[in-house]
């Protein structure tokens, strides 16, 4: 409905975190590249995770998504996410009935090493470049990861909505979340999150997987 009526859409999972605004970046992102639809993948994987996806609004991209739901809606069996892969063209995945003649769409691929990165593959560390976080279950899920996403997600809310983090985004800016927690004093209170981040990182990329 939104891209109907000629607004750019944002969706994300609930899983995830965002360390500063990201409209701005995202509308930079998609002038310099003149995607149509941005999303980011797996570090691990070849293939866009539907935790987060950015859509400029035009007639083609609202016909495309409007067809993208209804076929999803007439084949429950199916993946989302397998779906979008395969209807945009990025991956060679088979889908069954797939519609005839969608339209076409310019793909941007956002950065999953350190932007928008994800525990699917862990993040390269990069501060400095941390925008989002998605919380995706690892290649071998530990049958208590839902509580373990949920525990983190708790504590990096709590940790953001705390009252001496607005005074230093007043101070600092409203852009300065991860600079704040990368910079925290062992001993204060944006330390713990700063380690369960660290936590996440991988010193290299691992090597992309062909998706199933």
């Amino acid at each position: 409905l939104l891209l109907h009526l000629g607004f750019d859409v944002i969706a994300f999972d609930f899983d995830t975190f965002w360390f500063s605004n990201p409209r701005v970046r995202f509308e930079e992102l998609a002038d310099e590249t003149e995607a149509d639809v941005m999303m980011t993948r797996h570090l691990d994987a070849d293939c866009f995770n539907m935790g987060l996806l950015y859509i400029r609004s035009s007639s083609q991209s609202a016909e495309w998504y409007s067809r993208y739901l209804e076929w999803l809606h007439q084949h429950p069996y199916e993946r989302e996410q397998r779906g979008v892969n395969s209807l945009l063209g990025f991956t060679d995945q088979a889908i069954s009935f797939p519609p005839k003649n969608m339209p076409k769409l310019k793909i941007g691929v956002l950065d999953d090493h350190n932007e928008f990165s994800s525990s699917r593959g862990g993040w390269l560390g990069d501060w400095s470049k941390l925008r989002f976080f998605h919380w995706v279950n690892p290649v071998n899920t530990v049958t208590h990861w839902s509580e373990i996403k949920f525990t983190d997600i708790e504590a990096m809310y709590d940790c953001a909505l705390h009252h001496s983090t607005f005074g230093e985004l007043a101070r600092q800016g409203p852009a300065a979340f991860p600079r704040i927690v990368a910079n925290a004093d062992a001993t204060s209170l944006w330390a713990p999150i700063r380690d369960l981040m660290n936590s996440l990182t991988v010193k290299a990329a691992p090597t992309r997987q062909v998706c199933w």
